[in-house]
């Protein structure tokens, strides 16, 4: 508008012919200029959320479950039968105090919201659930419905519960690993100078434990008999690694890993032979690369593997 009536006055001054004309097509034209520029700036792409997908161990059969705009869905954990999931969600860019717990079947129906938490495993018998909260809440033991909420771990620590010995372990912001035993109710710590993530996951046999060092390694705890005493080595060095999840057979481990944090390349699936770590992780088939890929869980059949997918962008956005 300051260049319309900057040509109004030069006009005038001027004794220009036809004054109004000049005037009126210098402003359709500067206004045409302002309106193709405000068009050309992108706008801020909202952010996307993660969304829970299933696979077959082959990399065939992707399939997403349901969603809804504007949340976010991670930490899936199957029943033991197989029927169910159990997973984390929370809305996008909102407060982790927003995170709830839900159920689902694995074909995608029947799902329903059981209380606030996250990072959700199941108990062996599949009648309850354990979870971690971000409050003083601490660790929750719960019912598969909700009810019977009791707090059993007063920190933070991503639990998983084993499927032999009435026990939960979780990670401890001190350092290492808590193990409750939810026989006695006591709760003890192993590896106090091991720095351990979140993501962990208990093998089979009860006595082995994959988790990440938050300084870049993937790591295998093995404990005695009574759960006691453990040792600890590295699997895989170097780079971010967050969720694993063991094979039902107790052979492998699928786990989060981005080789190179210091790029922008999203984070992706591995596959690892423990008897053999030496030989390289291999990339889950049927993925793509330019999604992140995150927080997987095998199926109790060995046939498929739950996890989080984050959609990549496009060159055009």
């Amino acid at each position: 508008m300051s260049a319309c009536l900057l040509l109004v006055v030069c006009g005038r001054i001027g004794r220009v012919v036809n004054l109004a004309a000049v005037v009126m097509a210098a402003c359709w034209l500067l206004a045409t200029i302002e309106t193709r520029a405000f068009a050309q700036v992108p706008a801020e792409p909202p952010e996307r959320g993660r969304v829970l997908h299933i696979i077959d161990v082959d990399g065939a059969g992707l399939h997403p479950l349901p969603s809804e705009a504007g949340k976010t869905y991670g930490s899936p954990d199957w029943s033991p039968d197989g029927e169910w999931l159990a997973y984390d969600v929370s809305l996008i860019n909102h407060d982790v105090n927003s995170t709830r717990i839900e159920v689902i079947r694995a074909n995608g129906e029947d799902r329903r919201e059981i209380g606030h938490g996250a990072m959700p495993s199941w108990s062996p018998d599949g009648k309850q659930i354990v979870a971690h909260t971000y409050t003083s809440e601490g660790i929750v033991v719960m019912d598969v419905d909700g009810d019977g909420r009791e707090t059993i771990m007063e920190h933070w620590g991503s639990p998983r519960w084993s499927p032999v010995g009435n026990r939960v372990v979780a990670a401890n912001s001190g350092g290492g690993l808590s193990i409750f035993d939810l026989t006695a109710g006591t709760e003890y710590g192993v590896l106090r100078r091991v720095p351990v993530y979140q993501g962990l996951s208990i093998a089979p046999d009860g006595l082995r434990v994959c988790f990440a060092d938050p300084n870049g390694a993937l790591m295998l705890a093995t404990f005695d008999a009574e759960m006691k005493h453990a040792s600890a080595k590295r699997l895989v060095d170097g780079g971010y690694f967050s969720h694993s999840s063991w094979s039902p057979d107790g052979k492998q481990i699928a786990f989060t890993w981005k080789p190179d944090p210091s790029t922008e390349d999203p984070e992706q699936l591995y596959l690892l032979d423990v008897d053999h770590p030496e030989t390289p992780p291999r990339k889950l088939k049927g993925l793509d690369s330019a999604d992140d890929n995150a927080d997987p869980d095998w199926s109790p059949d060995g046939k498929q593997i739950a996890f989080s997918l984050k959609k990549g962008r496009s060159a055009t956005e």
